[in-house]
């Protein structure tokens, strides 16, 4: 055999040896105001790529909306997973598909795209390493629309990083917001009576014994 014929079945076995099958599972649902989980399977994942599971509320009335995405953790065996954030009460399905990105956040190889109701008798348990991602969730923007702008259908909680189209990192800017004009507002005096604390700003009333 030629030096030719050699190099071609080399990039051929290269290119198998390196070949990348991404698959996302169908969850059978996904709670209503609460963590659901998505699972993946992944090979052949190169160095300098991630995984991501891209998602969005799917309500056919609005219109088509950019999708948002999630970090997928990884676990043994070319399996991973994914927490979403909560999804409020108007959510009712959740379409998504994972994909392998490169570092400049092109998508490089991706599964098919999966459909799941929401619904408020759904019931998932969640690891304590599950729950602990699900409550400190990086969420990813594939638009410039999406930034300054709570994630569209979905509640603020658990919410603390995010990353914009560009893939600039930052915390999150709008849920904060929102947290500090509803402290702003007094939501907290009520708790804080009950349980005897002062809020700054209330001075007590003088002891009668003091002169």
């Amino acid at each position: 055999m030629n030096a030719r014929g050699l190099f071609a079945i080399a990039l051929l076995l290269g290119s198998t040896a390196h070949a990348q099958t991404v698959s996302v599972e169908k969850a059978p649902c996904i709670p209503r105001e609460d963590n659901g989980i998505v699972r993946a399977a992944i090979t052949g994942e190169a160095p300098g790529q991630s995984a991501r599971l891209y998602f969005r509320w799917r309500n056919d009335g609005q219109g088509d909306k950019a999708f948002y995405w999630v970090p997928l953790e990884a676990e043994p065996n070319g399996r991973y997973w994914a927490t979403p954030p909560k999804p409020e009460k108007r959510n009712s399905r959740v379409e998504y598909y994972a994909a392998l990105v490169d570092p400049a956040g092109k998508v490089v190889a991706r599964s098919e795209t999966q459909l799941t109701p929401v619904t408020g008798d759904c019931k998932v348990q969640l690891t304590a390493k599950e729950r602990g991602v699900a409550e400190n969730l990086t969420v990813g923007e594939t638009s410039p629309d999406q930034q300054g702008r709570e994630v569209l259908a979905f509640l603020c909680d658990g919410i603390v990083t995010r990353i914009n189209h560009a893939g600039i990192r930052r915390a999150d800017d709008v849920c904060r917001v929102c947290v500090v004009a509803w402290w702003k507002k007094g939501a907290v005096l009520p708790a804080a009576a009950l349980i005897g604390v002062i809020v700054p700003g209330d001075d007590p009333e003088p002891s009668p014994s003091r002169p």
